[in-house]
């Protein structure tokens, strides 16, 4: 704890240091970690021009100190937000936006155009072979690793797609499997085919 290691290194001007913590504690409840860390490294080194050296600030005077050290970081902040605005040309400077934050937004803009989900594939050129079947209009998404569909492709009824080794096994199937229909008339021979005809005949 910053307190515990500004106590060791200075002592209080007067009582005892266990017994003030709790009250440097309540004093210092709203300020910033950095802010505080800063102003004890300041005082335990004697770099801060408003600090004995010889004693540890008391309460007001390291509360003031943390209040100027937190007033001048939120400036550094403001100046390096106006640098941003100005070099990006707009009116107030666009925050930086991590990758969480680009791949839900990535996937909403799919949801938007009514894209249906096809495949993942780690990269574009992955991809390439199976591009050509492809519907025209696909797209490939390289922050989510994934090819979508055409526009409005997510409301159309899903066509079930038949793999290559399904289509092989289907083949395979019906060359091997004996015909089920109804079973041919036997040919008549010869003679009876002759006798028939005969019969056919009226003298």
């Amino acid at each position: 704890m910053a307190l515990g290691r500004l106590f060791s290194a200075l002592p209080v001007r007067q009582g005892d240091a266990a017994d003030q913590i709790e009250v440097y504690v309540f004093a210092l409840d709203e300020v910033t970690h950095h802010a505080l860390d800063t102003v004890v490294a300041q005082a335990i080194r004697g770099s801060h021009p408003k600090f004995s050296r010889k004693f540890a600030p008391t309460c007001a005077e390291l509360g003031e100190a943390i209040i100027d050290e937190m007033e001048r970081v939120k400036r550094q902040m403001e100046l390096a937000q106006e640098k941003l605005r100005i070099e990006d040309n707009r009116p107030v400077a666009a925050a930086p936006r991590l990758f969480e934050q680009r791949a839900a937004d990535a996937r909403a803009k799919m949801e938007a155009e009514g894209r249906r989900f096809l495949f993942e594939a780690d990269s574009f050129s992955a991809a390439a072979s199976s591009r050509r079947n492809l519907r025209p209009g696909s797209t490939y998404v390289g922050i989510l690793g994934a090819w979508y569909g055409p526009e409005g492709s997510l409301h159309e009824p899903e066509v079930q797609t038949v793999t290559e080794d399904e289509m092989q096994e289907m083949l395979r199937a019906d060359m091997f499997e004996p015909e089920t229909g109804p079973p041919a008339d036997p040919e008549p021979d010869a003679a009876t085919a002759s006798e028939s005809q005969f019969e056919e005949v009226e003298f």
